[in-house]
């Protein structure tokens, strides 16, 4: 049967996997595809359609049954957000996972076209062209390819698209491990497609979010004596948490991910220019390192607040890990000298390295033997008022993907 997604110039004649306008156009036709996560949806990215992902997924599903999947599976993480799995057989019964996000950042920011998906300077331009519809377009132009020559991978591959990373809790991620454990699945290798500048990172930062409030009493602002402020009290706190982050630049790193960090991102209180405010609350994020325990780092927080505050506080968690119920996400963290790192970083020309965000990653540790982050572009260069990919980065993450999923 005739494909039903036709993409010209499968086979280039440079030898190379896939040409580089077969790949330039298997992005620019997922930035079509408008799959902004609901959470920041907005009327820019009204214009392109409906919320959420589930276009994507279905667009996705019917793409991968076209190129020849032995199961093709539509899993709802929630109402209307489906996951989407699909199994390749290889030559082997090694399995490894390609696991991409399908949902985007929000686009009511963005200066450009947000889904134009347009070809121009050498890149493809749009929301998620980077982040990370660009792997997905290659994983789908490396599957073509193989499908026209004959060709199986070596392992038997499992493409992912999760949704909810950007804004929904990892919501898709969390799902899938579920599904993946249910299913006894025995993952040999993992890659999480995130922009890595094609170096496998094999490690990075959990976190744990805290809401402290300072809890005063009210009065009218022509008798401040007979309130309390709860604006002022804070005052102290704020201080503290910035000697709390000084002392963790102190400790000595345990690994490579560095040092944790604690920054104070939101503040609020008060109820008007004449009363005497009796609660203020500050949000802070603290990301964790590995060796840290999320429940430990959040008592850690907590003490420094009602140590500096001058009245009662409150302490809520903002972060519950959904796996194990802890105040927060520990860190992702796997050595540098796993075979997966070095056969991506060689055939990439780049290095192992760590990052300082985070990745679906938190929630897949001891799914797989060996997990890494790897894809093309910079994270500098996502979330902004424009989003593109160098169709060149295309072009060597294929390479690169396509050397380690064919080679013997």
């Amino acid at each position: 049967m005739a494909s039903r997604f036709p993409h010209t110039e499968v086979a280039p004649s440079d030898g190379t996997v896939c040409s580089p306008k077969a790949l330039a156009e298997a992005v620019a036709e997922l930035v079509r595809i408008p799959s902004v996560d609901p959470l920041v949806f907005g009327p820019k990215a009204a214009e392109g359609g409906e919320a959420g992902e589930q276009a994507m997924a279905h667009h996705l599903a019917a793409r991968f049954e076209d190129l020849g999947a032995s199961e093709v599976v539509l899993d709802e993480a929630g109402p209307g957000r489906p996951n989407v799995y699909a199994v390749f057989p290889g030559r082997t019964d090694r399995l490894v996972v390609i696991d991409t996000h399908t949902d985007t950042v929000g686009v009511e920011d963005m200066t450009d076209p947000p889904f134009d998906g347009r070809i121009e300077d050498d890149r493809v331009w749009g929301r998620g062209a980077l982040d990370t519809k660009a792997t997905t377009g290659v994983l789908l132009s490396l599957l073509a390819a193989w499908q026209a020559e004959g060709r199986r991978p070596d392992p038997t591959v499992l493409a992912v698209g999760s949704v909810g990373e950007e804004q929904s809790g990892f919501l898709g991620a969390l799902r899938f491990r579920r599904w993946a454990t249910e299913r006894g699945l025995e993952i040999d290798e993992m890659v999480v497609a995130e922009p890595t500048g094609l170096a496998p990172i094999h490690g990075h930062k959990g976190g744990v979010g805290v809401l402290v409030t300072t809890i005063g009493r009210a009065a009218h602002s022509a008798v401040p004596e007979r309130g309390v402020n709860a604006v002022e009290a804070m005052a102290p706190v704020l201080t503290a948490m910035g000697v709390e982050h000084d002392r963790l630049q102190t400790a000595k790193p345990s690994t490579e991910v560095g040092h944790g960090t604690l920054s104070v991102t939101m503040i609020s209180g008060g109820t008007g220019g004449n009363v005497i405010p009796d609660r203020c609350s500050i949000v802070v994020t603290r990301r964790t390192v590995p060796g840290e325990d999320p429940d430990e780092v959040y008592e850690q927080i907590a003490q420094v607040a009602r140590t500096a505050s001058p009245v009662p506080v409150e302490v809520v968690t903002l972060l519950t890990s959904a796996l194990d119920g802890k105040k927060g996400f520990a860190a992702f963290y796997q050595p540098a000298d796993t075979a997966l790192a070095r056969r991506l970083a060689h055939l990439a020309g780049t290095a192992p390295a760590v990052a300082p965000y985070g990745s679906n990653a938190l929630f897949y540790g001891g799914l797989a033997r060996e997990l890494v982050l790897f894809g093309p572009g910079s994270i500098d260069d996502a979330h902004a008022p424009t989003e593109w990919v160098t169709i060149a980065d295309l072009v060597r993450t294929a390479r690169a993907l396509d050397a380690w999923l064919t080679a013997a």
